[in-house]
């Protein structure tokens, strides 16, 4: 079976000569396996990163620039040569990166095949949910934690109203507007899985709303300020 490599090129032909610029998916090569980068999922807990079990040897997006070049084990389209691979335990399907930008500390590459966006939002009973925490997107990946929901009742009251939406394609975020404000949600459930589902929710002054234009009621507002 012919292996698929996950990138996108832009060739740019010059005179006389052609060069190209290769925009990388971010994955990494390991042991014969590709691993794309989960960018909707945290980690869990701490305790479910294992043993270093490798490490990055080439940093394609600086020293490739060849579309037809197979990428070998040990590569990664953007992590930097030298950074440390480690296990996930009990999911070998997975590989954790520590990543300060991450607001639980580590970056997580899925195989190719598997999905860990779970979704956890089209379940149907918001009884699965344990915790969700909110932070407020201050500035790029700049996040500042603003409070931890776990009663039964509000965990409850929050999933239906995330739930409960309505499509609308004209609402649009711009970062510069004065009243607009960007949030994180991390849902955590009883599973005992590794990750955590993250969600990010976008206020432009007048809807709450998410990337998918998915408005949510303005009673969200009242999960996403700061407790005393």
């Amino acid at each position: 079976m012919k292996k698929k490599w996950f990138i996108f090129t832009i060739l740019i032909f010059l005179t006389g000569c052609s060069e190209s610029n290769i925009e990388w998916t971010d994955f990494i090569e390991f042991q014969g396996d590709q691993y794309l980068v989960s960018h909707h999922v945290e980690v869990s807990d701490p305790n479910f990163i294992g043993e270093p079990i490798g490490e990055i040897k080439k940093t394609l997006k600086d020293h490739v620039t060849n579309v037809k070049y197979a990428p070998k084990n040990g590569d990664a389209a953007y992590l930097k040569t030298g950074t440390k691979l480690y296990s996930v335990i009990n999911h070998s399907y997975l590989i954790a990166v520590k990543d300060t930008n991450k607001i639980n500390g580590y970056k997580i590459y899925a195989k190719e095949g598997y999905v860990p966006d779970i979704r956890m939002l089209e379940q149907i009973d918001p009884l699965s949910f344990k915790k969700i925490e909110v932070y407020e997107e201050v500035d790029y990946n700049q996040f500042l934690y603003k409070r931890l929901i776990e009663k039964n009742e509000e965990l409850q009251k929050l999933i239906t109203i995330l739930q409960s939406n309505e499509i609308n394609e004209t609402v649009v975020y711009r970062e510069d507007a004065p009243q607009a404000k960007a949030f994180t949600i991390i849902l955590y459930s009883y599973s005992t899985s590794p990750i955590a589902e993250k969600h990010a929710i976008y206020f432009n002054g007048e809807n709450y709303f998410d990337k998918n234009h998915r408005v949510f009621s303005k009673e969200i507002g009242e999960f996403l300020i700061e407790t005393k």
